[in-house]
């Protein structure tokens, strides 16, 4: 045996040994982790790494595997957010909105666990987060994962990853070194079955279930669980999947890489390289791959944020081998077939569609959002003489997404008999916002995570008063329920006395 993995036979028994002493120290393939207390009698330990920072040499690579640390990691504190612009869903002040933040050193992972042992081994739930695939972190407090731990009695895991053309990008002069993983430039889907390989190598010293792993996400989380869903690589990782307002989407290389390119277009002229967009083609022909490599390599990754500024995000490239398949793959069947929750909010298109229709700034809107005026109106927040048409384009919107989502629904049922689907539509937040958001894009997620922050910033901040008290914890007691026993057995009906109340096919949450 080679001394080194001797030692670390040593070092893991021993933080086994601690960890019956003190039930705050586990032990990872890395090292011991130290975490704290968290809400509804969970522990939490946050912040741990489970990939090597993809800094330096790694910007552009496939993750690698944590690096050991000597002592015990102490996992109190969420990690930086991936390098991205500010915004609602990055957890800084609107200060900071449209500027660079974060860190390429973000690979870290969360978990919480109920306080009190049990003998058998706990479901895991891994929480994806959203945000197009260009912004969102685990930290956002809407995705704290104390309550979903503490009603439904699992090990909760969320984690962030890397985000934008840090992410996802497709360009030849990145191609010619490394292996065909670092090749593929599929890194949001690499991070997230790196961080899935973690779970299976050390959930077990947190008491979960590494055969009983489901993995949950919204919105760009939902695109990104289906990445997972559809890659052969993740096969055997998890076991169920719930999705929420998010569809299916694999990019030709072709699209991947005229974005790509346009990214790096971006960068020239940014750099003071060519005065315009035109320019900067015409410098970049008269460039060799090796220095468009060296470039990218060089700049820091505060200009590679400011450079994006693309409506569509690449999430899924066709590569070959992290995604053999295009959207052909799921009508064949070419997907990982587990049990589904799939379903959205009855109102996504106003978020997803009205945006261009909202009166205030980013930063007027979301002060808006955490301190409502007394007087507010919807006309403060929606343009006068477009309320009528938001009303009916959102109304058109939402009507695509929901039919986009049953559609999805419907396919997959024809390979896995197992999907469940809802819609969701409470709608007993104050005016003018009831009339404006409806049921938000996103407020599922706020109910089956449990999470109706009212102590710190969120994007949810106006909904929750002292009158939808009840209604709320109702609805996020019923609906816990189901999803409580969907991620301990697959079946939503597991916990369901009443069989008026089996949620058999469609289900709606108000």
């Amino acid at each position: 045996m080679r001394p080194s993995i001797f030692i670390m036979m040593i070092v893991c028994l021993l933080a086994g040994v601690t960890a019956l002493a003190n039930p705050y120290v586990r032990a990872t393939e890395s090292g011991s982790v130290h975490g704290r207390q968290s809400k509804y009698n969970t522990m939490a330990f946050l912040g741990i790494p489970y990939a090597a920072p993809p800094v330096g040499a790694l910007r552009w690579k496939a993750p690698q595997p944590a690096p050991p640390w000597s002592g015990t990691f102490e996992a109190k504190e969420f990690g930086p957010a991936c390098a991205q612009k500010g915004n609602f869903f990055s957890n800084v002040p609107a200060e900071q909105f449209g500027e660079p933040i974060g860190s390429e050193d973000c690979l870290h992972l969360n978990i919480w666990r109920p306080r009190h042992e049990i003998t058998q081994k706990r479901p895991v739930v891994v929480w994806i987060h959203g945000g197009s695939n260009f912004k969102g972190t685990a930290s956002d407090p809407m995705y704290d994962g104390a309550y979903v731990s503490a009603q439904s009695e699992v090990v909760y895991v969320s984690m962030n990853y890397r985000l934008g053309l840090l992410g996802a990008i497709s360009l030849s002069a990145l191609q010619n070194e490394g292996t065909d993983l670092d090749r593929s430039g599929n890194f949001v889907t690499l991070d997230l079955i790196r961080a899935l390989q973690w779970i299976q190598d050390n959930i077990e010293n947190f008491g979960g279930d590494k055969n009983n792993v489901t993995i949950m996400g919204q919105s760009a989380g939902c695109m990104n669980v289906w990445g997972l869903l559809q890659s052969p690589m993740a096969s055997g990782l998890f076991h169920k999947a719930v999705c929420s307002a998010g569809v299916p989407n694999t990019y030709p290389k072709a699209f991947a890489q005229a974005r790509s390119h346009d990214f790096v277009v971006n960068l020239v002229v940014q750099a003071g390289l060519a005065k315009d967009e035109d320019a900067a083609k015409k410098f970049l022909k008269s460039k060799s791959e090796k220095w468009v490599h060296d470039f990218l390599y060089e700049r820091p990754v505060e200009e590679l944020v400011m450079a994006q500024d693309f409506l569509i995000p690449i999430q899924h490239i066709v590569d070959g081998l992290v995604f053999p398949h295009g959207m052909e793959g799921l009508a064949f069947g070419a997907f990982n077939r587990v049990p589904l929750i799939l379903g959205g909010t009855v109102d996504e298109g106003t978020y997803l569609a009205g945006m261009p229709f909202l009166r205030p700034t980013d930063k007027e809107l979301w002060a808006m959002i955490q301190n409502p005026p007394p007087d507010l109106q919807a006309t403060d927040i929606i343009k006068t003489l477009n309320l009528p048409t938001y009303r009916a384009y959102t109304k058109i919107g939402s009507f695509a997404i929901s039919a986009m989502m049953k559609g999805i629904a419907w396919g997959s049922k024809i390979y896995e008999n197992r999907v469940y689907r809802y819609a969701f539509d409470w709608k007993e937040t104050p005016s003018p916002w009831r009339e404006v958001f409806g049921a938000v894009h996103g407020m599922d997620a706020m109910f089956y995570l449990g999470n109706f922050i009212t102590d710190q910033p969120n994007f949810a901040h106006f909904a929750w008063t002292p009158e939808n008290k009840e209604s709320r914890e109702e609805l996020r007691r019923r609906m816990n329920k189901y999803f409580r026993g969907f991620f301990w057995t697959g079946d939503v009906n597991a916990d369901i006395q009443d069989p008026a109340q089996r949620w058999d096919g469609d289900i709606l949450f108000k």
